[in-house]
């Protein structure tokens, strides 16, 4: 039997990146895979190909249950209409991974880039979005997931410790994703949901690959190392421990013993 034969997730922000290998994995180990996202067939977002539909099918065709759903999770009525469906037809919630990301990969500066006061001021509500479609999508699958014996919260983020990003609208927006797990953490300790933010590396996600970068360039993980952390993870009974914390995908690659597509662990970004 499968690891996750029996656990129903929810992954927000699938239609790609390192929502869609989170998915991927989850499927992988068995799980009925909600995906969710903006992009559909159709209607795609962001002048990408990549949609919901065929991350739905990708989690088919590994062995899991893949279920489409369109949502804005920045949008209380998607959201609300999201869990609604997902209560008509489960149970129960296990895990959610709270993926979305309304900012443009493209909007991100490279390190030379201009400074925050040279910028669209416009860029605060695209870098915000993480925060917003997480305590969003959150605070409406807790009502599923306390129906869950052991539910557990993935936030995923970035961070480099001590050390300011390159940007600093996405700066302040992935620690206000971090502070969140913390007080998601404390609030629901005594509900046994676990809280965690899960931190990968320069991943080869689609767009990165389409713009030739690759392992020589730094960009070292695919989006299956990440989906292989959340996986673990969902799998540990004893996942709380680590609950309020912000952990790499590199921290769990060594003490659960995955590794990456290629058999390597690359490390944590620097």
């Amino acid at each position: 039997m499968k690891p996750l034969a029996d656990k129903t997730a929810l992954v927000a922000g699938a239609s790609r990146g390192a929502g869609r290998g989170i998915a991927y994995a989850l499927g992988e180990a068995g799980a009925t895979v909600y995906v969710t996202g903006r992009s559909v067939r159709g209607a795609i977002t962001d002048n990408r190909n990549e949609c919901i539909e065929e991350t739905a099918q990708g989690v088919d065709a590994r062995g899991g249950r893949g279920v489409a759903i369109r949502c804005d999770h920045t949008d209380e009525e998607d959201v609300k209409a999201l869990f609604g469906r997902i209560a008509r037809e489960q149970t129960h919630l296990d895990l959610l991974v709270n993926s979305a990301f309304g900012g443009s990969e493209d909007s991100l500066p490279a390190d030379e880039g201009p400074s925050f006061w040279q910028r669209s001021f416009s860029l605060w509500d695209a870098m915000m979005s993480a925060p917003k479609s997480c305590f969003l999508t959150s605070r409406y699958a807790l009502p599923l997931l306390f129906t869950s014996e052991r539910a557990l919260i993935v936030n995923v983020t970035f961070f480099m410790r001590d050390k300011l990003l390159s940007d600093l609208y996405y700066d302040v927006a992935m620690n206000a994703v971090n502070r969140a797990t913390l007080g998601m953490a404390q609030e629901l300790k005594a509900r046994h949901v676990a809280a965690i933010a899960l931190c990968p590396g320069w991943m080869r996600t689609e767009r990165v690959t389409d713009a030739g970068f690759g392992p020589a360039d730094g960009a070292a993980e695919s989006t299956a190392y990440i989906g292989r952390a959340v996986a673990a993870l969902a799998a540990d009974p004893l996942a709380a421990r680590y609950t309020g914390c912000a952990l790499t995908v590199a921290e769990l690659a060594e003490h659960y013993g995955f590794t990456d597509t290629d058999g390597t662990q690359p490390p944590a970004y620097e």
